[in-house]
Parts: structure tokens; C-alpha cells; sequence
């Protein structure tokens, strides 16, 4: 697993992100952080942090929890034992089962993406997490630049270890769910997170670019955006 400060301004707040598979800072750059570090978690081929937890939960006032897709099962795991020191946590298109034929992507869908993992099954992801064109073209112009081989290696971990446990209580105090969602079917997460506070949205699997800043995503981990 991999860390990296995407935005560290000496700010007594942070925000710990948790990416998708995949993923890495470049999708994110055009958000801009105002009031709040932002800590980058990614590359799930293994959960053993590369920084000192302690030592950072020690080092702010107020920590804010934003997960994202395979992220969301990946903080669950991670922060679980730290979930009272954060001040609002989001979930947002993932749940703590995220290959499960119901509650997740359908494990032969995982399969599938694997066994045709190119540079050409690459783009046809990139396409169904985005699906707008005018989306993914935005997307494409600042894609993960990761090498396909880690990118597999990643999600052959994932899907070994990625299954959840139906018992396990959620860190997360809000999940935002886009309509249309065509990487983790939109009403397997709503059967997931049946009768937790959920908030709905119009959009895609990849929803960040209708935030303008971190501060504008922690408003709506903490429920403070306008509906």
C-alpha cells in the first residue's frame, strides 16, 4: 500500500482519502484544499501502511475519513481501530463487501476485468466509471499513471481478499451513492447500506469532479451540504 500528501500545508485538520483500484493522485489533482491537509491512501496489493498512524492521528485536531470504491472496504480495515477520533466519515460508490454478487460487483464481472486486463480493457473501465464523454475525456486527460502489470497485481489481490464481512459494523457515518453507477451496480450498494444514512446523487461511478475543493467533500461527509 501506498501513501502520499496530495495537499500538506501545515493545516491542524486532515482529510485521510482512501482511493479506488487502480488509482492515484493524478485524477485528483484539480482539487484544491483550503482548510484541511489531504492524505492519499492506494495500491491495495497488501493493507500495511507505510506511515505511522499513531503518529499522525496524534498530529491533528480534527480527522476526517473519505473513502472511495475498493477505498471504502480498504479504510473500514484500516482506520477501524481509530474510528472515534474521526470527526465525520464518508463512503462514497463502495461498501465493506465490494465483490459480492449483491452487496458489491459481481465476483465474475472481477473475474472478467482480470482475465482481460489490456490496455484496451483498461480504457473500457476508465469508460464505464465515467460513462459521460465529456467526463471521460476530463478523466483521460489526467489518468492514474500506473503501469497495467500493478494495476493487475492490485486487483489479483483484491480479489482474494476483497469479499467483507457481513457482520461488520460500519465506520462510515454517511454513504453517497450516484444513481448510475456501472462499476458497483447502484442498487447492490443501496442493498448494502439499507437503513444507513444515505444520500443519492445524480452521476457516475466517478463522481469527484463535481466538487471543486476537499473542504466541499468534507461538508457532504459531514452532512452539510444542501440537498
Amino acid at each position: 500500500m501506498k501513501s502520499q500528501w496530495l495537499h500538506r500545508k501545515g493545516k491542524e485538520r486532515v482529510v485521510l482519502f482512501c482511493n479506488g483500484w487502480g488509482m492515484d493522485e493524478m485524477p485528483l489533482s484539480p482539487l484544491v484544499s483550503h482548510e484541511w491537509d489531504v492524505l492519499m491512501f492506494c495500491n491495495y496489493v497488501d493493507l500495511v501502511p507505510d506511515i505511522d498512524l499513531s503518529a499522525l492521528f496524534s498530529s491533528y485536531k480534527e480527522i476526517a475519513l473519505i473513502s472511495w470504491s475498493m477505498g471504502v472496504w480498504a479504510g473500514q480495515q484500516l482506520f477501524r481501530s481509530w474510528q472515534e477520533q474521526l470527526s465525520c466519515s464518508l463512503a462514497i460508490n463502495g461498501t465493506l463487501c465490494p465483490i459480492h454478487d449483491r452487496l458489491g460487483i459481481p465476483e465474475d464481472v472481477v473475474r472478467a476485468t482480470l482475465t482481460n486486463f489490456d490496455e484496451k480493457g483498461r480504457l473500457k473501465f476508465y469508460h464505464r466509471m465515467c460513462r459521460d464523454r465529456g467526463l471521460y475525456r476530463n478523466f483521460l486527460a489526467k489518468q492514474p499513471q500506473r503501469s497495467l502489470a500493478d494495476q493487475k497485481r492490485e486487483l489479483e489481490h483484491l480479489l482474494e481478499n476483497a469479499h467483507g464481512d457481513l457482520g461488520d459494523t460500519p465506520i462510515y457515518h454517511q454513504a453517497l451513492i450516484a444513481d448510475h453507477d456501472f462499476i458497483i451496480p447502484t442498487a447492490n450498494q443501496l442493498n448494502y447500506w439499507s437503513g444507513k444514512r444515505v444520500r443519492r446523487v445524480d452521476g457516475y461511478h466517478f463522481l469527484f469532479y463535481a466538487y471543486q475543493s476537499w473542504d466541499a467533500l468534507v461538508r457532504e461527509a459531514a452532512g452539510r451540504v444542501e440537498v
